[in-house]
């Protein structure tokens, strides 16, 4: 398995256990959160509701206290009172104002002990009306009575008379649920004079109740647990109910007896197996009453599960779909950033196997400053090591070589040399026609001996003998080495900027080998009558100070399938030589720590650089096999 594929596959596998273990803890996380809200909307929308009844139960009383308190007293200023019907229809005036405002209270009645009878005030609202009586007949006229009526939430109540009976005793019974509350009326001394009540229709206070959720099934009901008010009808209703009793419909009895018994009025519960919630509170309609006389109403609402579940799978249908598009994505962006970072080792690979196939210009992709460039710079620094101990290696053995041939060949050369020169003398003397063939001979020997001279200096690079010198005298002599080859084909030579340069450190003999090597290169490039034209000028090469030199000749230039060869041991061109001594002139440059090039001119011709430091870094090219001292001065035999 590739390794690309291996870090795809792990970090995958991470990444999705990750992504999984977090989404899963979002969805509960989200989850709980959900069902809290709604158990928390749940109980606010309830309780809400159980202050609106609360309010409207507060102000009934708070009318009552109004009326038996102080709304009569300009009537009840004598005692026993005597109200006179101007003061009677200022009470009732009060009373009609005040159930018009009160959409909710269906009679309001006062029975006043005057000395010569009972004094009545009785307001009833007849549909959308309101209609205030004076001295209405009544039942039961005594006030006392009215004072021991039960109070709180009652069945029935005497609404109205119609105006067309009033000399009836009876008043029309209608049976509708009320809230009665009643209390004593006090004259300005503080006695009991009479008495206030008011019937307040039950279904009006709560026709409004639990309209802004629908999903909410909202309720009132009595201590018993017997539905009095329900938010929509049967067929409207989210949960369903079976009976007329909440305790049977949920099974609430042992935790509806413990809830009473509290004194928190509030209850917010789930109701196991059903699938529900509920909210509960209380709202006390006598307060201070004994235990066994409290009334109470219960407001409650029931929301379903179903609802929030739904919301639920639909948040982890969402989740679902963002964690897959997420996967989906970091799976893309995984073999995006696989493929940018296994590419480059993949090129060092394939630059790697052709190193080990014998290639020498190999370029790997040393640009990046990561790791992957911190590699391939290393390989390349090893790849030129390797070509560096290979060529040493060669090197060595090719100096070996030439030491053991240098000693046979030379002696043998030496011998022959020696014999053609007598022979030459010889024939000479005697003007013979035989002279001409000594002469090819010795030039022949000559010939051999530069070859062998080549190999040597090539496969034996010696230190450098370091020494001040002056760059123009070298290019100078070199120029006026080739001298003869130069006039014999006219060629115009034009030197410029070696007269300013500074001096430079560097061995003398090699530097001018170079410098007759690449002159006599350009000579024999450049045409009949051609030109050459050296300049030099001083730079900065790797921040330090240099001086390049440019030889331009107008010949034929460098042909581009051989410009990547020139620089190689044993290429040529030519038809005799040994194709070294370009090389040894790239050695002896780089042993100076400068840079040689040969290129083809814009114009045309071989444009030949090198750039030279004025000071050369510590040699590190170390000397191979020495030869013997024979082989410096070869024995005749």
């Amino acid at each position: 398995m590739k390794i690309a594929n291996k870090i795809l596959a792990i970090t995958f596998l991470i990444s999705g256990i990750a992504i999984a273990g977090i989404a899963g803890l979002t969805l509960d996380a989200a989850s709980e959160a959900l069902r809290d809200l709604s158990r928390r909307r749940l109980f606010d929308n309830v309780s809400r509701e159980a202050r609106i009844i609360q309010s409207s139960v507060d102000m009934v009383r708070s009318d009552i206290a109004m009326l038996g308190e102080g709304g009569t007293l300009g009537v009840l200023a004598e005692a026993p009172p005597m109200p006179s019907s101007e003061d009677l229809q200022m009470l009732g005036d009060q009373i009609d104002a005040m159930m018009r405002k009160r959409p909710a209270y269906a009679q309001t009645k006062v029975i006043l002990a005057g000395a010569a009878g009972p004094r009545v005030v009785r307001s009833a609202r007849i549909g959308d009306n309101v209609r205030t009586f004076l001295d209405l007949p009544v039942i039961n006229p005594r006030h006392q009575e009215i004072l021991k009526e039960p109070q709180g939430l009652r069945g029935g109540e005497v609404l109205f008379v119609a105006p067309s009976r009033l000399d009836q005793q009876d008043g029309e019974q209608i049976a509708r649920r009320m809230l009665f509350f009643s209390s004593p009326v006090f004259t300005k001394n503080g006695t009991v004079a009479g008495a206030v009540s008011v019937a307040v229709d039950f279904e009006t206070l709560v026709r409004g109740m639990g309209r802004p959720y629908d999903d909410i099934d909202y309720f009132v009901t009595d201590r018993a647990g017997q539905y009095l008010f329900r938010s929509v009808s049967d067929a409207e209703k989210p949960i369903r109910r079976a009976s007329a009793s909440l305790l049977d419909d949920l099974n609430l009895y042992e935790r509806w007896s413990t809830w009473l018994a509290r004194d928190n009025g509030h209850l917010l519960d789930e109701l196991a197996g059903q699938g529900m919630a509920i909210a509960l509170q209380r709202i006390e309609l006598l307060p201070g009453a004994r235990n066994g006389e409290r009334q109470m109403l219960i407001v409650g609402g029931i929301v379903s599960a179903a609802d929030t579940e739904m919301k639920v799978g639909m948040f982890r249908n969402r989740l679902m779909i963002a964690v897959t598009g997420v996967g989906a994505l970091m799976a893309l962006a995984l073999l995006l950033a696989t493929a940018y970072l296994t590419r480059p080792i993949g090129q060092l690979t394939e630059a790697a196997n052709r190193i080990a196939a014998g290639e020498r210009d190999v370029v790997a992709p040393t640009q990046q400053r990561d790791e992957i460039g911190v590699l391939a710079r290393a390989m390349m620094r090893m790849a030129e090591a390797l070509r560096n101990a290979a060529q040493h290696g060669e090197q060595a053995a090719l100096g070996r070589m030439a030491t053991m041939v240098a000693h046979d060949l030379r002696n043998a050369l030496s011998s022959v040399k020696m014999n053609l020169k007598i022979l030459y003398a010889h024939h000479r003397e005697a003007d013979n026609e035989r002279l001409d063939s000594c002469e090819i001979a010795l030039d022949q020997v000559r010939y051999m001996e530069n070859i062998l001279n080549d190999m040597l200096a090539y496969a034996r690079p010696d230190r450098l003998e370091l020494d001040w010198l002056d760059l123009g005298d070298i290019i100078h002599t070199a120029v006026v080495s080739h001298l003869p080859d130069i006039t014999s084909k006219s060629v115009n030579v034009e030197t410029g900027g070696a007269e300013k340069l500074p001096t430079l450190q560097g061995d003398r003999n090699k530097l001018l080998q170079v410098f007759q090597n690449i002159i006599d290169n350009a000579v024999q490039a450049a045409p009949e009558g051609g030109r050459i034209l050296i300049s030099v000028r001083p730079l900065l090469f790797d921040s330090r100070p240099a001086v390049e030199i440019r030889i331009v000749d107008n010949g034929v230039g460098v042909p581009p399938d051989i410009a990547d060869k020139i620089f190689e041991p044993f290429f040529t061109t030519r038809a005799r030589g040994t194709g070294l001594g370009l090389a040894i002139v790239q050695r002896i440059v780089k042993q100076h720590g400068g840079t040689v090039s040969l290129a083809s001119a814009p114009e045309g011709g071989t444009v030949a650089t090198v750039t030279l430091p004025l000071t050369p870094p510590v040699q590190d090219i170390p000397v191979v096999a020495e030869a013997d001292a024979s082989d410096e001065a070869p024995s005749e035999k």
